[in-house]
């Protein structure tokens, strides 16, 4: 009986262990970075907003140390301010969700405010 609940828990919890990355994204790799001033996201340089937030693969927020510790050509999901032209959030993707990304995105050929990046399933 204590084996079935424990069985019960971890599929559970493996369902829910997918986080949500915001459908207005991009997917690309972070090339460089310099803490307080700019990241190089596939060959373009984006200043750094005062408020940018990184996490990592498990969602956990990195410091400025961590992420200059991170490997070059990370996979990342990130968001461009539409005012400002900054980089203001960026996730560093696993393997598997790089790889289901992958599958869903479009890359888009101009922004417009409510434009979503990701495929629906129809």
């Amino acid at each position: 009986m204590r084996l079935a609940a424990l069985l019960l828990v971890a599929v559970a919890s493996s369902a829910f262990a997918q986080r949500i990355l915001p459908p207005s994204g991009q997917l690309g790799e972070l090339e460089a970075y310099s803490p307080m001033q700019s990241v190089r996201i596939d060959g373009e340089v984006y200043r750094t907003a005062p408020g940018l937030r990184i996490y990592n693969a498990t969602g956990a927020l990195l410091t400025p140390q961590q992420i200059v510790q991170m490997p070059k050509d990370a996979k990342i999901w990130y968001q461009i301010e539409r005012s400002t032209g900054f980089a203001w959030r960026i996730w560093f993707l696993g393997d598997e969700e790089y790889a289901n990304l992958k599958q869903r995105y479009e890359k888009p050929s101009f922004f417009t405010a409510t434009e979503p990046q990701l495929r629906t399933q129809e």
